[in-house]
């Protein structure tokens, strides 16, 4: 889809990318895709108090300049012109909120992190208004009420950070994920700044109304948030603005996307029932619904896919979210100073026996040192699980309360042991979206929903923990040799804009090889870890109740035995004494007027 107007590599497009560690600017060939150029810098992640996180969004903007020029440069040493780059995409993280001042162009306050938790009492005090119920607002917005997503954000900002609420008041305050701020610096801030954002990042805000893809006036009431400070919603294949300086001068901006969806896109998922996951410090596992809008009954995100153009049709996701994955093995290695590492090379199918059994049959490429005496207890399964709720449990549970719980130490567990258990927990928490897919989808083809899921992010490339997560959920896993799967699927939006490439030429063209890990593991031994891990979870979200912990302990364990308790317990008690009173009184006339 390359004329002959460019070079060798065909027309080239740019991708801003800020993740939750790094900026990265991508100059991507739409020929082939293929990364000709690139520099990266990492973000500071600002910890004032446990479970908050901030960046800062002037230093955000600066390295985001700095990788635009070095990459540029880059492009340059490599005697590729630099004249054919024709368009530049956005992709971030979503739900990372940021309010700055349209007179001045200063943030207000530090960019507020997705996974920060400080709203948790604003969460509380709202489930409290609405009885508890988490999926108050799901029908309109998709998601449920969690501090992950941006309203809860910038409520808390308003009622804490004066010069916010200052601003709102004088109707000089902007919100914007980080898209829409990198988007206003670009096109000119103060001056001529385009206030835009897309559909995949409005929607993680729970402003946006998922069906309509427009902000949703009774869902700013419910917040109490002003509509006047949002962006304006739209697309994500179209022209946003122009760069108004810098080495790319004049370029449009041609497509924004968040990173998940943008993942979606870039690992080339893009036919109903294929799945995708991002393992980064946090862990999305999507689940493209196409054209399908499914509001899911098991605890699930209905997000949005894609939508590549002002009148394309809308594509769907099913999304799990899950809060701790690699951030769980970093807070071993950093907060615990545990060694998270494999002791040797083989030890990758070593760790594997742990969760075949002792009576499996070995598969021929293990490799014999897994049988080892050296091996000793570390490579022994210690039974141990792990449940990282450090600051509650997302999908499927939502639940703030939720604290984080390690069962089964004892005097012999070793630091391997440990980080298998944190391996494993990755490995269960997405099982169980999984299992939420197939709930949520029950009318499917099962042709659709093959055992299959695309892996990617930072954390895909540990070889181990991918391959724990494959034993866990019994599915095969394939990980697309893809430089940035986010940053692709960004530079397709922007491609697509600018008529240089299609789904079909992208499918075609962009497919990389790929590495495989199939499960090693029995069905019956999958189920056995996951009763154990269930066992676990129910105690992490009842680990403060102490008046009736014994009494859950025992429920738990007469539902491990009965599997129809809950069916019984649902029966009212009046029907129950009724009935019980009824069954007395003809007790007592047949014992009266027996049959002579």
């Amino acid at each position: 889809m390359n004329d002959g107007r460019y070079g060798r590599f065909g027309a080239l497009i740019g991708v801003a990318y800020v993740s939750s560690t790094h900026c990265r600017f991508l100059i991507y060939s739409t020929k082939n895709a293929e990364v000709l150029a690139y520099h990266e810098l990492k973000l500071r992640q600002i910890v004032h108090n446990a479970g908050w996180l901030e960046y800062d969004p002037a230093e955000i903007w600066k390295h985001m300049q700095e990788c635009i020029e070095t990459a540029y440069k880059n492009l340059v040493i490599l005697e590729i012109s630099p004249h054919d780059i024709i368009a530049v995409g956005i992709s971030n993280q979503r739900g990372t909120t940021v309010l700055w001042n349209k007179q001045t162009g200063q943030a207000l306050h530090n960019a507020i992190g997705w996974s920060d938790c400080r709203s948790t009492a604003l969460l509380k005090s709202l489930l409290n208004n609405v009885k508890r119920n988490v999926n108050y607002v799901r029908h309109r917005s998709g998601l449920p009420l969690s501090s992950c997503f941006s309203a809860l954000k910038i409520k808390w900002l308003l009622e804490n950070v004066p010069s916010v609420a200052k601003a709102v008041e004088d109707e000089q305050c902007l919100f914007g994920t980080l898209d829409s701020w990198l988007l206003w610096n670009l096109t000119g801030g103060v001056d001529v700044g385009v206030h835009s954002t897309d559909v995949t990042n409005a929607h993680y805000t729970s402003l946006m109304n998922v069906a309509g893809q427009q902000w949703d006036t009774k869902l700013c009431k419910f917040f109490k948030l002003p509509m006047g400070i949002l962006p304006r919603i739209r697309s994500n294949s179209e022209i946003f603005g122009y760069i108004v300086e810098g080495p790319l001068l004049g370029v449009p901006i041609a497509g924004i996307m968040g990173e998940q969806p943008a993942a979606l896109l870039g690992q080339l998922c893009v036919k109903a029932g294929q799945n995708v996951c991002t393992l980064d410090d946090s862990c999305f596992v999507l689940l493209n619904t196409a054209q399908q809008m499914i509001e899911s009954d098991n605890g699930l995100i209905t997000g949005i896919a894609h939508k590549l153009g002002p009148a394309a049709d809308t594509h769907f996701t099913l999304e799990g979210a899950i809060s701790n994955a690699g951030s769980t093995v970093n807070w071993l290695r950093q907060g615990l100073k545990i060694s998270t590492e494999i002791s040797s090379n083989d030890n990758v199918v070593e760790s594997l026996n742990t969760f075949i059994g002792e009576n499996s049959m070995i598969s021929s490429s293990c490799s014999s040192s897994m049988l080892n005496a050296e091996c000793g207890l570390a490579a022994k399964r210690s039974e141990i699980t792990f449940v990282p709720a450090f600051h509650g449990l997302y999908a499927p549970y939502w639940r703030y309360d939720a604290r984080g719980i390690i069962l089964g130490l004892t005097s012999q567990t070793t630091a391997e042991n440990i980080t298998q258990a944190a391996y494993e927990a990755t490995g269960f928490q997405i099982y169980e979206v999984l299992q939420a897919f197939k709930k949520d989808t029950p009318n499917w083809d099962p042709a659709c929903m093959q055992p299959v899921l695309t892996f990617g992010g930072e954390y895909s490339e540990d070889s181990n923990l991918v391959q724990f997560i494959a034993d866990i959920i019994g599915w095969m896993l394939e990980r697309p040799q893809t430089t940035s799967p986010a940053g692709l699927g960004a530079m397709i939006a922007a491609g697509v804009t600018m008529r240089v490439v299609s789904l079909p030429y992208a499918t075609r063209m962009y497919t990389p090889p790929t590495d495989v890990f199939s499960p090693t593991t029995t069905q019956n031994r999958r189920e056995l870890l996951y009763r154990r891990w269930d066992y676990a979870v129910k105690k992490c979200l009842h680990w403060n109740n102490y008046e009736t912990y014994e009494a859950d302990v025992e429920l738990f364990a007469q539902r491990e035995r009965d599997p129809n308790l809950p069916i019984r317990r649902s029966i009212p008690g009046s029907v129950f004494l009724t009935t019980s009173f009824a069954m007395l009184l003809l007790a007592s006339f047949f014992k009266n007027n027996r049959l002579t």
